[in-house]
């Protein structure tokens, strides 16, 4: 029977064709393409004559078709199908192109429905061009004649399709579960879920699609809410590394900074020290304005950690940041005995330098797990599984909305061995035996000694049911006859399950091809049948990759054998069990879940700093999981940059003021959108604008170019040569935004600065004013409409990267003001925006009472089931 994981090639008539073009939008079930939501509605709801229609220019007709035929255009050789279409009042000529088909379709004395936008031409006259059509029957027309929902789509993929596939998916709506407790439904007056995904595809009128959409933005930020209130429940129950306040030394480097540190660096300084000194892992975000002096506030940490014999891990969004700030952090513990690493994909440093003529990365490899490296700073590549910590005590990241969600949980994974080792127990034959495969010769056996299981219940009460089966059918059967006698069983126990759910395999990030277990069960335990004379190391580790590439964490391989039946357990992963997950009392002594195994091992503190303003509300969002540590303090003596919009007639003036500044000995930022020519986008770029500004503008002068194709080595060479002034003018991409210092540029021009979001512009303008010289910001427009400038202008007016944060936020929304792709978090976002703010803070409250009520969220099975999904894409796990 058909449910909403089931694939679409199972459940609609679609061609692979359309099928492919359907996952290019990540559809490939029923539940994805219900999840499709609408971006907007085109009103054809007042059916009108075709009288009114001839005044109003647009809308949706019935009339009855008089006369339709196909003909060839003489000049550009296409189809051109023409109609007559009339009603009591009148008639008009409907024309479509290169839609030959139509006739076959359209059939003269057919009633239709006909909405679109009435064309008039001087040689034509009045033509009702390409409307859309659909012939009248007794169902309620969807693409006509109503409040229209026009759909994300793909190439060749039409609105036309999409309604039809997503009209025959409604009915399932009727059998979902509604995981939001009533009570919750009944204070904040929400619709069903059934209700909810009806209208907002299909909406009867304005005033229900309304009501649906209020309801799924509620759920989405609902469950957000609430992810972060479990994730906070899950910091207090680890263990972290206690880290004692060196008042002394501290005292010591901060008397000897060439600067004072202002009272917000003390405070945010204080707080996190604080946060240091205890066993619960700190999990504090760092915020503040461009400039304001977080990276000290974070040495100031690292600085503790280090003298308590621990390693921290600092990484950065970019290799251009991650080297510098593995210059200035050098620079500021030169005179202690650490050992500092840099690791990028390009590029590999020690400090002091290792001897040796071994390989570089291997050497630094070995120097962090052997704990002689003690700060080690890098981009994504800390994440790799060749870099192995000795005792990893605290975690830095810069930027983190830059990182995605999977790849703050990879970083973060990377503690103690203990804790990220993958275990494949093989458990059990017939006779209760016990064995391992070749997979698991190099994994703990702490789990084994401590009879320590994860999802301990669940696995025997499955591992009941298999042998049930065994007992019942025996042995000799194909896969499919055990199949159907274990979903028999599951549901004779009341397990929930699916069935073959679609598990897309990654490489480098990307999707290349898909997994089907046999079955998911409880949304836990990933279960696949097999019925082979007997199984060995392939069929182990090829689950085991399964395992890795998807959420889950344990996985049974179930053999019917020809001898007995055989059943391997798999554990990949760090695993942070939920309140869902088993912590059991036998009579024979207690055993407890891999939660306390967990507890064991000790948890890095995290701390997280970004630059870029975040709004109070999308923070409160974003990362509510996080206690807030705000710098809202600029050191004395900074001037503010002022910024302004140029016009198309002040261009040579402007060069003339560069040229002023360079003989004052200061340097110059030109930042462009693109790093080649586009012709269709018509945007500036880097190699265009170097092209043009070295050879006709300042030919005399010395220019560089920078942006992120470049190789390491060739970034570093171009930013040492800015960094001592052998460059007067830069011209680079946004790769320069965060964290660069260059205290001697003073002047910054953005091409094409309306395509920048505001938060952006902030940050890259936060590349100049770094020092006692004034500072200018010069925003070149290619467009210069009134809504471009009107935005720009909040740059100008606004007193902070907060204030301005939040302008942005409501003038673009959170996925264009972060970067959905970057963000990682933006993708739970499908109709909600942060500035939803009333049902953001109905969410917030909502989530309050459920945890207040019942934490372990026992008492509400379906919404525990629901939210586990979102505790996997938490910070810690």
């Amino acid at each position: 029977m058909p449910n909403l994981k089931t694939p679409l090639s199972e459940l609609t008539s679609a061609s692979k064709t359309t099928l492919n073009r359907l996952e290019k939008l990540k559809i490939q079930t029923a539940e994805d393409l219900l999840y499709h939501f609408p971006f907007r509605y085109d009103d054809y709801s007042k059916i009108l004559t075709i009288a009114e229609l001839k005044t109003k220019k647009s809308g949706t007709i019935k009339g009855k078709i008089s006369l339709i035929a196909n003909h060839r255009s003489p000049r550009k050789k296409m189809v051109i199908t023409e109609a007559i279409i009339s009603d009591k009042t009148d008639s008009i000529k409907v024309v479509w192109f290169n839609q030959p088909f139509l006739i076959k379709i359209l059939r003269s004395g057919l009633e239709v429905y006909l909405a679109g936008k009435i064309d008039v031409d001087d040689y034509y006259g009045m033509q009702f061009l390409n409307p859309s059509y659909e012939i009248v029957n007794s169902k309620d027309p969807i693409h006509t004649g109503r409040l229209v929902p026009i759909y994300p789509a793909t190439v060749n993929l039409s609105q036309k399709q999409l309604r039809y596939l997503i009209r025959q998916t409604i009915p399932l709506t009727q059998d979902i579960e509604d995981w939001l407790p009533r009570e919750i439904r009944s204070k904040y007056n929400l619709t069903s879920t059934t209700f909810a995904l009806e209208q907002i595809h299909f909406p009867q009128n304005r005033e229900w699609l309304e009501r649906a959409a209020h309801r799924l933005k509620f759920d989405e930020l609902f469950l957000i809410q609430t992810r972060n209130q479990l994730v906070r429940q899950k910091i207090k129950s680890l263990v972290a590394p206690k880290i004692e306040f060196k008042l002394e030394e501290t005292k010591k480097f901060v008397d000897n900074l060439p600067f004072k540190l202002t009272d917000a660096q003390r405070k945010s300084s204080w707080e996190i020290i604080n946060n240091l000194e205890t066993s619960a892992p700190m999990n504090r975000l760092l915020e503040g304005d461009v400039g304001s002096g977080k990276t000290i506030v974070g040495v100031l940490a690292i600085l503790n950690v280090l003298l308590n014999g621990y390693q921290v891990a600092y990484m950065a969004p970019t290799e251009i940041l991650a080297e510098q700030h593995f210059k200035n952090i050098t620079e500021l513990l030169k005179d202690y005995p650490f050992k500092i690493g840099l690791l990028t994909r390009e590029n590999v440093k020690i400090n002091p330098p290792a001897g040796g003529e071994k390989n570089k990365k291997v050497k630094i490899y070995e120097e962090i797990s052997s704990g002689k490296i003690k700060l080690i700073i890098g981009t994504h590549s800390l994440i790799q599984e060749k870099v192995k910590f000795k005792n990893l005590a605290m975690t830095i990241i810069d930027e983190q909305h830059r990182f995605g969600v999977a790849q703050r949980a990879a970083f973060l994974a990377k503690t103690n061995p203990d804790m990220t080792q993958t275990n494949t127990d093989e458990t059990r034959t017939g006779t209760d035996t016990s064995t391992r495969t070749n997979a698991d010769k190099t994994q703990t056996d702490t789990d084994k000694k401590n009879n320590n299981l994860l999802y301990e219940n669940l696995t025997y009460q499955i591992r009941g049911i298999m042998f049930k089966v065994k007992k019942e059918l025996g042995l000799g059967h194909k896969e499919n006859i055990y199949q159907k006698a274990i979903e028999k069983e599951f549901k004779k126990n009341n397990l929930k399950f699916e069935k073959e759910k679609i598990i897309n395999i990654q490489y480098d990030n990307e999707k290349i091809g898909t997994y089907r277990p046999d079955f998911i069960v409880d949304n836990k335990i990933i279960v696949e049948i097999k019925a082979l004379p007997s199984i060995g190391k392939f069929e182990t580790e090829q689950i085991w990759h399964y395992l890795k590439s998807s959420d889950y964490h344990l996985a049974l391989l179930v053999n019917f054998g020809k001898d007995d039946i055989q059943i391997k357990r798999t554990i990949h992963g760090h695993v942070i069990p939920t309140n869902a997950d088993e912590t059991q009392n036998h009579t024979e002594g207690q055993r407890k879940s891999v939660s306390s195994l967990r507890q064991s091992v000790l948890m890095p503190h995290f701390l997280s700093m970004t630059a870029t303003p975040i709004p109070r509300s999308v923070a409160l969002t974003l990362y509510g999981d996080l206690d807030l540590s705000i710098i809202d303090e600029m050191p004395p003596g900074r001037k503010k940059v002022l910024t302004s919009i140029v016009k198309p007639d002040e261009t040579e003036k402007i060069y003339k003021f560069i040229r002023e500044e360079i003989k004052n000995g200061r340097q110059i930022f030109v930042i462009c959108p693109l790093i080649d020519q586009s012709d269709q986008l018509g945007v500036k770029s880097v190699k265009e604008e170097y092209k043009k500004l070295s050879e006709k503008i300042f030919p005399d002068l010395t220019l560089g170019f920078l942006h992120g194709r470049m190789k390491a080595k060739e970034k570093e060479e171009i930013m040492k040569k800015f960094d001592q002034n052998k460059i007067n003018i830069l011209i680079s991409t946004t790769v320069i935004e965060v964290g660069i210092d260059i205290p001697n540029a003073s002047v910054m021009i953005v091409e094409g600065a309306e395509r920048f979001g505001l938060a952006q512009l902030y940050q890259l303008r936060g590349r100049i004013g770094r020092a006692e010289h004034q500072s200018h910001c010069f925003l070149f427009l290619e467009n210069e409409g009134e809504k471009a400038k009107q935005r720009l202008k909040a740059l100008i007016t606004a007193q902070n990267g907060f204030e301005l944060a939040e302008m942005d936020l409501e003038m673009r929304g959170p996925g264009e003001v972060f970067g959905t792709s970057q963000a990682g978090f933006f993708t739970d976002l499908k109709i909600a925006r942060l500035s939803d703010v009333v049902i953001l803070k109905e969410a917030q409250e909502a989530a309050d009472k459920v945890f207040n009520k019942d934490n372990s969220l026992k008492t509400y099975p379906l919404l525990q089931n629901k939210i586990s999904q979102f505790a996997q894409t938490a910070h810690l796990e």
